[in-house]
């Protein structure tokens, strides 16, 4: 699905560029070309951020298991 979604903003970018190119830079083609980058970057560095909190989860899962068989192993 990301990469359906992420194929989709390379078209639209590429449809904006060439309609601006084509009927010039308008007010409602730039706005919505700006709003089409500003949700792509906004997408990104949500994406990058649950990733983020995803390995911090694994990270903290996998410390406690270690914990938890170190103490068992002792005993």
């Amino acid at each position: 699905m990301d990469l359906l979604k992420q194929l989709l903003t390379v078209v639209a970018f590429g449809y904006m560029c060439y309609h601006i190119y084509t009927f010039g830079p308008g007010m409602f083609n730039v706005t919505v070309l700006v709003i089409l980058i500003l949700s792509t970057v906004a997408n990104y560095f949500r994406e990058k951020r649950e990733s983020d909190l995803k390995a911090n989860e694994n990270a903290r899962k996998a410390r406690a298991e270690a914990r938890h068989a170190k103490k068992h192993k002792k005993q």
